[in-house]
């Protein structure tokens, strides 16, 4: 937990004495996730303007956001961690597979009267835990999460790159942003998300534009 909380600045445990904490991660990553929306969103109104996939002009879209946040999300991570995400990565992995393997323990079962682990950590959540938590989102979150990064870690972030080997590359990319929104705006906390337009005009430092107001 104090490492996820320095390398992520996510939990509630105290971070390690002179340690830095990434405390952009979250403002970062969400930052990331609008960009690489945008970016698709901005290419296919481009497409729709210009007609044709045919055209030599390529479509209006914009790649330096992206790239700008993507490379200072890679560096606070990998600073923030001492570039041991891989090692912290595969430690929690070891710790959840004991925790579930000791939730499944016959004993366990039996104290709470269930019959699998999965109904131990749902009696769990209830009676001790403020209620049962919705892990539909949180699901999608961390799979379209852990691919992006993925992705951030295996990428240069040439400046000289042709743009339709960017869009090619980054097709799939977008389409986990996209997915990983949507899941954050179900939460509790990404309710309050002001969406890719405005969250993008935050990120540089705009301020967000005021609401239209209907015409009566």
């Amino acid at each position: 937990m104090i490492a996820y909380r320095r390398a992520f600045n996510y939990g509630t445990m105290p971070p390690p004495g002179g340690a830095v904490v990434n405390r952009s991660f979250h403002y970062q990553l969400v930052g990331f996730m609008s960009a690489m929306s945008q970016y698709f969103r901005d290419y296919t109104i481009g497409q729709v303007i210009r007609g044709s996939d045919q055209i030599d002009d390529r479509p209006f879209a914009n790649i330096a956001s992206v790239q700008r946040i993507g490379t200072d999300l890679r560096f606070n991570l990998d600073r923030a961690s001492y570039g041991n995400i891989l090692a912290l990565t595969q430690e929690v992995g070891q710790y959840v597979q004991q925790i579930l393997e000791l939730l499944d323990s016959p004993d366990i079962k039996k104290s709470f009267d269930a019959n699998t682990k999965w109904d131990v950590i749902e009696v769990v959540s209830e009676r001790h835990l403020g209620g049962h938590a919705e892990l539909s989102q949180r699901a999608k979150m961390a799979e379209a999460g852990r691919r992006v990064l993925q992705y951030i870690a295996d990428n240069e972030f040439n400046t000289n790159i042709d743009l339709d080997t960017f869009y090619a590359d980054n097709k799939p990319v977008g389409n986990q942003a996209e997915a990983c929104i949507a899941a954050y705006r179900m939460t509790p906390e990404g309710r309050r998300f002001p969406g890719v337009t405005d969250q993008m005009r935050w990120a540089v430092g705009l301020s967000q534009r005021p609401p239209t107001r209907a015409v009566a």
